[in-house]
Parts: structure tokens; C-alpha cells; sequence
């Protein structure tokens, strides 16, 4: 798939769940996910399964998505940081790999649409411990997150088109509590 190009011009039976089109692994997307791995420090497993998750969203035209959700790709990584106020290292809880969902494209004329151009797109989820302490923190954590697979080749680090992805999780905590609050995706 090509960033920019029309809506579902790139898509194939596989992608759209069409019946009896099967998965088959990506070969160079595993190579990638477990350099990326590797780079992280992260505990390559010897079994890890793809699985659905299930949701109902229009830019998932299967139902579901398939991931590594209960037995992932690696695991217990760490990335170093440092900020005027600390240098930290971050804990990877989990690599994963997983397929991208397609795209709720509004404004289209007076209409939205779904695109599915980069729906079955590989991709590798990085989940990271609750060790961030500040937005300061969360910026660096990124930015050398980001230079690493850079570095390997996994990313490009293009963030206006979408191929650097970061859903933040917040959790706050009061001075003195020892307990992080409810999180927020």
C-alpha cells in the first residue's frame, strides 16, 4: 500500500475476509518484529499465536483482528531514556505483531468513507510498563523509540502518514499514593 493513493485500490481477498481466502505469515514482517525485538532487549519466545480479537468497527471488514494478544512474539524489554530531571530505564512489557485495520476517511464531498488500502497490513505493537513519569519523559521515550527502528530498518519514523503510531495510556497518580489510577486509553 501507498500512503495518499485512492481508497481501496490496494486491498485483496485475504485483507477484506472475503470467504475462503486464508492468513499466511509475513516472512520479512516476523524478520522485522524480531530485530525489533532484539534492539529492546526483549525475550524472543519459542511459541507465540496469532488470535481475533473482535470488534465491530466499519474499517474492519473481518469482525476481527488478528493479533498475538495472550502468547506474544517477546517479551520484558527495556529502553533507556534520559530528561533534564532523570535518566530511566523504560520497561517493554510485550512485542506483538498484529494487522492494521483500514481507515474512516471524513470529507469526502459531504460523505465518509472506509478505506481499506492498508487494512492486513503488518505491523508490530510496542507495549511499555507504567515507567513514565512525565510528559517530558513520554516525548523521549518516543523519539528514541523511534530512532531505534529507524536505525534497524522496521520504521521509517513517518508520522504524518501514519507508519509511527502512538496510543498513550495515562494513569494518575496522587502524591503519596502508592497506587496509579484508573487508566485511560
Amino acid at each position: 500500500t501507498s500512503f495518499g493513493d485512492a481508497p481501496n485500490t490496494h486491498t485483496c481477498p485475504v485483507c477484506l475476509g472475503l470467504p475462503g481466502a486464508l492468513p499466511v505469515l509475513n516472512a520479512e514482517a516476523l524478520r522485522m518484529a524480531i530485530s525489533a525485538s532484539l534492539a529492546l532487549g526483549c525475550a524472543v519466545q519459542p511459541r507465540s499465536v496469532f488470535a481475533r480479537k473482535n470488534y465491530f468497527y466499519p474499517d474492519l471488514p473481518k469482525g476481527y483482528q488478528i493479533s498475538q494478544f495472550d502468547l506474544p512474539l517477546a517479551l520484558h524489554g527495556e529502553l533507556t531514556i534520559e530528561t533534564e530531571a532523570r535518566r530511566a530505564r523504560i520497561g517493554i512489557l510485550r512485542v506483538h505483531m498484529e494487522e492494521d485495520a483500514g481507515k474512516n476517511v471524513h470529507g469526502v464531498g459531504s460523505d465518509s468513507i472506509v478505506d481499506l488500502n492498508r487494512a492486513g497490513t503488518p505491523l508490530i505493537e510496542i507495549v511499555g510498563d507504567p515507567d513514565l513519569r512525565s510528559a517530558a519523559e513520554a516525548v523521549e521515550y518516543l523519539k528514541r523509540l523511534r530512532e531505534v527502528l529507524m536505525f534497524l530498518g522496521v520504521n521509517d519514523g513517518n508520522l504524518e502518514q501514519g507508519r509511527f503510531r502512538c496510543d498513550a495510556n495515562v494513569s494518575v497518580r496522587k502524591v503519596g499514593e502508592g497506587r496509579l489510577g484508573t487508566r485511560v486509553e
